[in-house]
């Protein structure tokens, strides 16, 4: 149908916002639409989703979009990153599970729990769920072994009712807690979307090996934070997750990700002669296209 100009300047400035909102959710991978829904799920509990996801249109279907969003997302990630054979070699695979029976069951307990208050009191929630539920959840989140709610902190049963890419960390200690697992990884919920770009930006076409090389190197100021040496540098300690003296460098309000890059390419620089020239450059390019990336993204 083709409209006048005169009938295409009177369309409402509602109904054009609405119309660029549609075409910016069409354009966000099942990942960030997922990050997106649960975000506003644990906003409605009065808890903290990813600074990088972007608002929902309405919070009226966020029931449905709980489900439609889990369902997309286990669809596109299902063949690469679940192993559905049971066995000693598999131990959070349930017997007779299949692609589309996790993914109904699943998205069953995500309903009940956004319906029934599960993601403001997620452990209470949890000790509602029959055995057969739970061995849901553990094959889900890839859990080795069986879930003690009992010995569950608030973080880690809230991450068991989250699918795996919108786990929050939630008290800022740099880790991700699911279940009885701790969890390093960047970019994490707490990364602002700026920096999530440059990374994004930086890790594209990266084999899965060489981008959780770089996640770890990103993360290294938090390893590093908690390891405890005298004052000749000899190892005394470690601090362990949990622990009062824990500490979370990239957590300080004055944290840099453009130094963490430039510290990075000064090292590079340093050892050049005693790094393989293929490493090298590839680290090389890895690290000034991040930091190129967060000064162009601002």
């Amino acid at each position: 149908m083709v409209l006048a100009s005169e009938n295409l300047r009177s369309i409402s400035p509602l109904a054009e916002s609405l119309s660029l909102a549609s075409r910016k959710s069409a354009e966000r991978s099942p990942e960030e639409r997922l990050q997106d829904t649960f975000s506003a799920v644990l906003s409605q509990v009065g808890r903290e989703g990813y600074q990088s996801a972007t608002a929902t249109e309405s919070d009226s279907n966020l029931n449905e979009g709980v489900v439609s969003s889990w369902e997309d997302w286990f669809d596109s990630i299902a063949p690469s990153r679940y192993s559905f054979m049971f066995g000693p070699d598999s131990p959070s695979v349930q017997e007779g599970s299949s692609p589309d029976s996790l993914k109904q069951e699943f998205g069953k307990i995500i309903s009940d729990a956004y319906r029934n208050g599960g993601y403001a009191t997620p452990q209470k929630y949890l000790q509602s769920l029959s055995p057969d539920q739970l061995a849901t959840i553990q094959q889900v989140q890839h859990l080795a072994d069986p879930i003690r709610v009992e010995q569950l902190t608030d973080e880690s049963s809230l991450n068991l009712l989250l699918p795996p890419d919108t786990q929050v960390d939630s008290n800022h200690d740099g880790l991700t807690a699911v279940g009885a697992a701790y969890t390093l990884r960047f970019p994490d919920s707490n990364t602002p979307e700026n920096v999530r770009r440059a990374w994004e930006q930086a890790t594209e076409n990266l084999s899965e090996a060489d981008r959780m090389t770089y996640v770890l190197q990103m993360t290294l100021p938090i390893t590093l934070a908690n390891i405890h040496t005298d004052s000749s540098g000899a190892y005394t300690g470690s601090s362990d997750p949990g622990d009062p003296d824990w500490m979370n460098p990239m957590a300080n309000s004055d944290y840099s990700y453009r130094d963490s890059a430039n510290g990075w390419l000064d090292y590079l620089d340093r050892f050049k002669n005693q790094i393989p020239l293929e490493q090298y450059e590839r680290d090389l390019r890895f690290w000034s296209t991040f930091r190129d990336s967060l000064e162009k993204i601002g």
